[in-house]
């Protein structure tokens, strides 16, 4: 037993002091309380073994200070009391985490992954490119993709959680604008890591950059962008196409450089702006083209042998916005504030042209009806002779006291003959009608 007992003391010494051992710690921190002198740590003996249990304060101590959030310095039949060292969460990323990983590799230039959410024909689009720079692509959609996305390589996923699992650094929103929110809304965001980087190309942007800050956790990066182009209009090189983006809420350090990589993964004309100042030019531009580009192809243009240049531009113009679908035209509409006074700016355009050249006609017409005119026109104008008829014997003579103006015009339009022969109709109709009754 005193051999034991004397092993016990023999190892107690070969350990460190408490005092010593959380000096070594926090040896930069001054210590607030005085820890006194503990006794040996205690043995237990069993019957069928001989164990030594060191349960004394150095493993106590220990336990305490790394797993509350202050120290506690206690020995037996002592007041504990609390350290001045705090123990808090540490913010430098450790080796064995794989965002630290991801973070070195992108320090040292490895490519991202990329996450592409809605694999449609402009999710394919940006893929494309973003695969040609040497990224990896993963690709989530509610339509089936997988042998497309097989052919170019792209990882697809059709379990939003599966996709989320692989901890892409860019999460790339390529839906439409009427399907954003609720997309955004049905993902999985916990399983993200919390350096994810979210993109969206929609066509307008302050609906996506309040949506982003609404619904994502505040550690999420968020980078809005418009591409001013599509897979037709963008088929060649993009070099001078201009690509708009609104760092709206990127971190320091390499998160800021993960977005930077991103965008210079287009090679664009990259223009940097506001997403409400975007948005007041979008409608200006963008909503205007789509608006004529659809009525025109109501009117069901077709090349002619004769066809101008301007024509052909506005066939060409008619081909690219039909080929976009309805819900974009409307999202445009629905989700920019500044579409409605665009297109009421377009109607008000439409009804002073109209008014501008009726009024050139009434101000010519005048002159042929009330002017001096000569057997030409006088013969076309009277195609029934009466309708001109104004009760005097000189068929050129006006009925306003004599007075006649003098008409400049050489030739008459084509349109005065549709012009007058309406009004002709109109006139005599009520005649013809009242004829028709007394015949019956």
């Amino acid at each position: 037993m005193r051999e034991i007992v004397a092993m016990g003391g023999a190892m107690e010494a070969l350990i460190p002091a408490p005092d010593a051992h959380f000096g070594m710690i926090a040896s930069l921190q001054p210590m607030k309380t005085v820890v006194r002198s503990s006794e040996p740590p205690g043995l237990r003996l069993s019957e069928s073994t001989v164990a030594l249990d060191f349960c004394g304060g150095f493993r106590k101590q220990r336990r305490q200070m790394f797993l509350r959030s202050h120290v506690r310095v206690g020995r037996r039949g002592y007041e504990s009391q609390r350290s001045a060292v705090d123990v808090s969460a540490i913010d430098a990323a450790q080796p064995f985490d794989d965002g630290s990983k991801r973070s070195l590799e992108l320090q040292s230039g490895s490519k991202l992954r990329v996450g592409i959410v809605g694999f449609g024909n402009y999710g394919q689009f940006l893929a494309i490119r973003i695969l040609k720079q040497g990224h990896k692509v993963l690709a989530y959609s509610r339509g089936d993709y997988s042998e497309k996305a097989r052919k170019l390589g792209v990882a697809f996923f059709r379990d939003a959680d599966d996709f989320c699992e692989e901890h892409p650094e860019v999460v790339l929103l390529c839906t439409s604008i009427l399907s954003t929110e609720a997309v955004l809304l049905s993902l999985p965001l916990q399983r993200l890591e919390s350096s994810t980087l979210f993109v969206d190309v929609l066509s307008v942007k302050e609906f996506p950059k309040n949506l982003f800050l609404q619904v994502l956790p505040p550690e999420f990066d968020v980078l809005c962008t418009h591409p001013m182009f599509g897979p037709k209009s963008g088929k060649g090189s993009w070099a001078g196409l201009p690509f708009v983006y609104d760092k709206v809420r990127i971190s320091k350090g390499w998160r800021s450089r993960a977005a930077d990589m991103f965008l210079d993964i287009f090679g664009c004309r990259m223009v940097e702006m506001s997403c409400a100042e975007h948005d007041r030019f979008a409608a200006g531009s963008q909503f205007i083209t789509h608006t004529v580009g659809r009525v025109l192809g109501k009117l069901g243009l077709e090349s002619t042998p004769i066809n101008t240049k301007g024509y052909e531009t506005l066939l060409g113009l008619v081909q690219n916005t039909s080929g976009d679908s309805f819900e974009l035209y409307c999202g445009l509409f629905m989700y920019n504030p500044n579409a409605i006074e665009e297109l009421e700016r377009l109607e008000a355009a439409f009804d002073s042209i109209k008014r501008q050249l009726f009024g050139q006609l009434h101000d010519v017409l005048r002159k042929l009806l009330f002017g001096e005119v000569d057997i030409a026109k006088r013969n076309l104008l009277q195609r029934p002779a009466e309708s001109l008829q104004n009760g005097s014997s000189h068929p050129g003579a006006s009925s306003n006291g004599g007075s006649r103006i003098v008409c400049n015009t050489d030739i008459v339009p084509p349109i005065f003959e549709s012009v007058v022969g309406k009004s002709i109709e109109l006139d005599k109709e009520p005649e013809a009608v009242r004829m028709d009754r007394r015949n019956k």
